[in-house]
């Protein structure tokens, strides 16, 4: 109900507020005991000079004794009301803010000249001033968000106790900052749109352990942070889910399978640490690190696919090389004639990203046939990089190796807090070298081609940040405004070379170009970057409004890219290939900061709008769809499926999550969740893509939820690593508890075997092998761990094994 049909009569709210602070005593006795309705007092024939002295005793009389009588002169009696209670006919407490304005959110303001009533505080002796309007008991505007705005708070509270103590020396002052509060409200009114339908009231800020979390152990001597988008967080929206954790003590089968789960984790864990481990033959050694890094290169046929693959895979919205520049010498270096000692570890770093896309051991065995191992060429590169000296930290080609290294790990690691932490090191030292800066600011000492090719690392530097940023629930190191680098231009790279005079003109974003990508995702910067700054506050927005606000235009983003690169039209394979990746590349990085703004709200929020979780469950579902559009059958298709899972793994499993919670909701909703008709999905292609408006798209059926979530989790399961272990069986557990609206046990035991022999399989092991390596994880009859004294506590099991599994207090 809107505050229209809330408010129709005057009625007396159920909750008063807390006492304010007033600026002026208690009224009168006098002027209490009138009627309520001053309209209708008969009005007295006075003369001005004695109402202007019978006023002049009223406004001053309580400021100076307050238990004093006041004299028995019938005069008007000005309106005390508010005006927003008296322009909906209510009863005002005369409080500020009064209760009605407080209950319903709007801004209490009373009349600045009384409707016209002879009110007045100047004496017969005093000439008021004709700009000046009247005091008042209550400076307009003094809620509790315009009076956060006031920048001289002492001086109020100075003012307010001077008022207080009958100090009338202080009221011009009070009624100088009444006036700028009121100016500052208007102001704030005018740039804040109004409350719309879909934004209704304010925001009911999602559970807290719905939005971010923290790991404490050791006596809080070890911590960790976890946002909304971690598993362990997301896992506490789904009850029965939770219950099984809760209760597999009691369940048949629910003490076996959470150990088998354990019992893979630590065996595959183990062999992908095994597999991560440098070679220590090439770290260790005594050699001087330039040698070491040459004797750990592949063959140059080798090492000619690798960076043919790098150049047109990777250097598309992360621009780190000058591309002419880095063949020059490479070139150079296969014909012995090395110049630049910044090469040889740039081109370490780009066979290492290569190398984890195009080669079967994805980088990470020992192998040096068909690529390097990315472990020890990381370590190299680390190793070399800390060896520099003062001057050289500074140099332009080791920031570029930085972020290499950086862009390389990411293929690897799994701890994304590791690799933030160190970007903050990249982002500072670019700082320290003036990235941050625009070059033309420089003047001539900055050469046209450096210039270019700071903008360009700077915007990746800056990509990298915002992603990983939103990633981890985190504030960005750098917003909007603390830098002044201009966005790179739509160029080639050959156009772009030492000794050019000026930079050629820049072209339509709709050309194809090199740097295509990166100028987009740079035109889109703005956007995820506040976008890191609401989910990092999302607990204190006033409303829906500023996120709505952002969220539209990053939709916006999203249909321009879809005619950046159309789906029509092209015949070639190749072609094809290189124009989804792209389009893939550009929706993802735009769509990861969509999700990351609404996923609180529509997940956690109960009077969330409808736009907002129309927008959340299509953007999931156009996540986990991405490889719809390629035909399995095609040569390439296992090299873009092993790219889709290495770079989006963690948004497919949120994005999975995300799904099974609308799953959840269509059990609960009569309605079929949000006004869909059950049984009823789009046409292919409406479903997948953004061209169409969220609120003209039929809702998927539950049917096709789940089986788009099943086939997420056999594509995490064939290319899973030894850390995906804990966000498969979150996952599965997740699908199992909101495939049917009423779980039972057996049938959640059954489906989370399915997934661990799917997983055993995708290893080349068994579950005989797996429990025979991880003698640890032997369980006694009664089902609780030997060795483990705590575990005969059932209350202990649970958090032990939802420590391992996702959530360190549950019990």
């Amino acid at each position: 109900m809107g505050a229209a049909g809330q408010f129709d009569g005057p009625q007396q709210p159920k909750q008063q507020p807390g006492p304010p602070v007033h600026l002026h005593s208690v009224p009168a006795h006098g002027a209490a005991s009138q009627s309520p309705h001053p309209q209708q007092q008969p009005l007295q024939q006075q003369t001005p000079q004695q109402t202007s002295q019978q006023q002049q005793v009223a406004s001053q009389q309580p400021l100076s004794n307050p238990h004093s009588q006041q004299r028995s002169v019938k005069r008007p009696r000005p309106v005390k009301s508010c005006t927003e209670c008296r322009k909906r006919k209510l009863r005002c407490d005369r409080l500020c803010p009064c209760s009605q304005c407080q209950k319903s959110n709007r801004a209490c303001k009373y009349a600045a000249d009384a409707d016209g009533q002879p009110e007045s505080d100047a004496s017969d002796v005093e000439v008021s001033e004709p700009g000046r309007p009247p005091k008042r008991n209550c400076p307009p505007g003094t809620t509790p968000s315009a009076t956060s705005n006031v920048g001289d708070l002492s001086s109020l509270a100075a003012v307010a106790a001077a008022a207080k103590n009958g100090d009338a020396s202080g009221l011009p002052l009070l009624e100088e900052l009444s006036l700028r509060m009121e100016r500052l409200e208007k102001q704030v009114l005018v740039r804040s749109p109004a409350v719309t339908d879909l934004s209704a009231g304010r925001v009911v800020a999602a559970t807290a352990d719905t939005i971010r979390g923290l790991s404490v152990k050791n006596g809080a001597k070890r911590t960790r942070f976890f946002g909304q988008g971690s598993s362990r967080i997301i896992f506490n929206l789904f009850d029965d889910a939770k219950a099984f954790i809760h209760q597999h003590r009691t369940i048949a089968g629910g003490r076996e399978v959470l150990s088998d789960f354990r019992a893979a984790h630590h065996f595959l864990h183990d062999h992908y640490a095994k597999a991560l481990t440098p070679i220590s033959v090439y770290v260790d050694s005594m050699m001087p690190i330039q040698k070491r890094m040459t004797d750990i290169l592949p063959p140059k046929s080798t090492c000619d696919r690798l960076v043919a693959s790098y150049v047109d895979s990777s250097e598309t919205i992360y621009r780190i090389l000058h591309i002419p520049s880095f063949m020059d010498q490479y070139n150079l270096y296969w014909s012995g004639r090395q110049q630049s000692e910044f090469f040889l570890p740039q081109l370490l770093a780009v066979l290492s990203t290569a190398s984890r896309f195009e080669t079967k051991s994805k980088g990470i065995l020992h192998e040096r046939v068909e690529g390097v191992h990315n472990p020890t060429s990381c370590a190299l590169i680390r190793s070399w990089l800390d060896s520099l000296k003062g001057k050289q930290r500074v140099e332009f080609e080791s920031l570029q190796v930085e972020v290499l290294l950086l862009h390389a790990q990411r293929m690897v690691t799994q701890r994304t807090n590791e690799l933030w932490a160190q970007l903050g090191y990249v982002v500072r030292n670019a700082m320290s070298m003036g990235l941050h800066r625009d070059s033309s600011e420089f003047g001539p000492r900055m050469t046209i081609f450096q210039g270019e090719l700071r903008r360009r690392l700077w915007y990746t530097i800056m990509d990298m940040d915002v992603h990983l940023s939103i990633a981890l629930n985190m504030p960005t190191t750098m917003r909007e405004g603390d830098f002044t680098c201009r966005p790179p231009r739509n160029l080639d790279d050959v156009e772009l070379f030492e000794g050019m005079r000026e930079l050629p003109p820049t072209k339509p974003i709709d050309q194809v170009t090199d740097n295509q990508l990166q100028v987009y995702g740079a035109m889109t910067l703005p956007a995820r970057m506040k976008v890191a700054y609401l989910v990092n506050n999302i607990d204190s927005i006033r409303d829906y409004q500023e996120v709505l606000d952002v969220g539209i235009k990053l939709d916006g983003f999203l249909e321009d890219i879809n005619h950046l690169f159309p789906r029509q039209g092209i015949l070639n394979d190749t072609q094809k290939n290189k124009m989804w990746r792209s389009r893939v590349i550009l929706d993802m990085h735009v769509r990861r900061p969509l999700l990351a703004l609404y996923r609180s709200l529509a997940m956690g929020t109960p009077d969330a709008p409808s736009q907002i979780t129309r927008a959340h469950l299509r953007s999931s579902m156009v996540i986990l769809k991405y490889l719809d559009e390629i035909d399995p059958r095609h040569s390439f298709f296992d090299i873009i499926a092993a790219m889709y899972h290495q770079m989006l793994k963690h948004d497919i499993v949120q994005a999975a999550l995300s799904v099974c919670y609308y799953i959840q909701l269509s059990h609960r909703s009569v309605d079929n969740m949000m006004g869909g008709h059950p049984g009823q999905s789009p046409e292919y292609g409406g479903d997948n893509y953004p061209q169409y408006k969220p609120e003209k798209l039929s809702i998927w059926s539950p049917e096709r939820l789940i089986s788009t979530v099943e086939k997420s989790i056999e594509i995490l399961i064939r290319h899973a690593s030894g850390n995906d272990t804990k966000d498969l069986l979150t996952l599965a557990l997740v699908l199992e508890s909101v495939r049917k609206p009423d779980p039972r046990a057996e049938e959640i035991v059954h489906g989370l075997y399915g997934v661990l022999d799917l997983l055993l399989r995708s290893a080349n092991t068994t579950l005989d092998k797996v429990r025979s390596v991880s003698p640890r994880e032997a369980f006694s009859p009664d089902g609780y761990m030997h060795g483990h004294p705590q575990m005969s506590n059932p209350a202990a099991a649970a958090q032990y094994f939802g420590g391992w599994l996702i959530w360190d207090g549950w019990d």
